[in-house]
């Protein structure tokens, strides 16, 4: 009985840690402290690996940063565990459309290549990317 009473304690211990870390995380978002958003969704994401909420908000974080790659990359896994969930489809298509659009722009920012001239109708840079947390 003690055992069992301690595995939930501790199970219950992680949810309450993954929701401030999540709550913190959405409040240094909101300030536009994006580099301690991510390490906050990423703390959630280790405590529950599985939980789609916490991925969906670090892939946020991760575009709001301008990792656009992996945000998509962590956007895919949030779908794989929650394909029903309208915001985690709606983050994952805008994202999709947004780097399938700007992926020659994307490549070339990294590899410190110069900009292909004329890609975009109105500047030689990517538009900003889709907003993905609406409040």
């Amino acid at each position: 009985m003690k055992t069992l009473l301690a595995a939930v304690c501790l199970s219950l211990s992680g949810v309450v840690l993954a929701g401030d870390l999540q709550s913190e995380g959405k409040t240094a978002l909101s300030e536009g402290d994006a580099a301690s958003a991510i390490i906050k969704f990423t703390e959630a994401a280790k405590v529950n690996p599985f939980d789609p909420a916490a991925l969906n908000n670090l892939a946020v974080a991760l575009a709001a940063q301008g990792n656009y790659e992996k945000a998509l990359e962590t956007l895919e896994r949030a779908y794989r565990l929650a394909p029903t969930r309208g915001d985690i489809q709606a983050n994952l298509q805008s994202m999709r459309t947004w780097v399938a659009r700007n992926a020659p722009q994307i490549q070339l920012k990294e590899s410190k290549a110069k900009p292909v001239v004329n890609t975009y109708p109105d500047a030689d840079i990517p538009p900003e990317p889709p907003p993905l947390w609406k409040k």
